[in-house]
This record gives C-alpha cells, sequence and structure tokens, in this order.
C-alpha cells in the first residue's frame, strides 16, 4: 500500500468535519491542494482537486475534495466525493497527523459516519 501523511482525523462539529490531508508524501506537490485547504481558500483547492491530469478515482484526492465541498456549503457534494473514495478500487494506508495508520477507505467511512451523527443530531 502506498503511504502518505493526512490530518489526524475527522473532526466533527455539528457543521464541518476535516479529511484533508497536510502533507503530500507520494504526491507531485500541490496536487492534493493541502496548502490551499489549510489557507481555507477553497477556490484555488478546488481547481487543484479538478485537475483534469489528475486520477478521477484517488481516494486520497476525493477525500480532499470532499472537505473543500462540505466547507463550502455543498454537503451532497461532499458526500459523493466521500462515496467514491470509499469505492476506489485503490485503497491507501496512511498515518494520520495524530499517529493514527488508517486506510482511506476508513477515512471515507469516518467523513460518512460524522456526517450522519451531525445529521442526527441536528434533527432532534
Amino acid at each position: 500500500m502506498k503511504s502518505l501523511v493526512v490530518l489526524a482525523g475527522l473532526c466533527l462539529s455539528a457543521s464541518a468535519m476535516a479529511a484533508a490531508p497536510t502533507v503530500e508524501t507520494g504526491f507531485t506537490p500541490g496536487t492534493l491542494a493541502v496548502a490551499a485547504i489549510e489557507r481555507g481558500d477553497w477556490a484555488r483547492a478546488e481547481a487543484l482537486l479538478n485537475d483534469s491530469t489528475l486520477s478521477a478515482d484517488d481516494p486520497a484526492r476525493l477525500l480532499n475534495l470532499g472537505e473543500v465541498y462540505w466547507q463550502t456549503g455543498r454537503h451532497g457534494e461532499a458526500l459523493s466525493a466521500w462515496r467514491r473514495a470509499l469505492v476506489s478500487t485503490r485503497h491507501f494506508e496512511v498515518e494520520t497527523l495524530g499517529g493514527r495508520t488508517v486506510t482511506t477507505a476508513d477515512l471515507a467511512r469516518e467523513a460518512l459516519a460524522a456526517h450522519d451523527t451531525a445529521q442526527r443530531s441536528a434533527a432532534r
């Protein structure tokens, strides 16, 4: 499995969650839009992540794209990106910033589960 370092995990609040890598080890710098995401430059991050030369089913890219969509209020698109990350045929083992080793599939599951939890809390 390919290794890279990503965010500490999924941080859930009632309105936001994060799934963004912080280091692009194993990727061409910039292709995961890490710096733009960290700056909150969502337009730049989206442009980088939607580059047509990138693999459309790269789960790391899809996780970040989901984060961009989530942060810009496009929750349906975020869910779609995370679902696509989950069903990707090529998952990577990642080490989170918090030192946890997890697969991109697990991160996608966590993003989707965090959304479900937030939705249930909001419905109460």
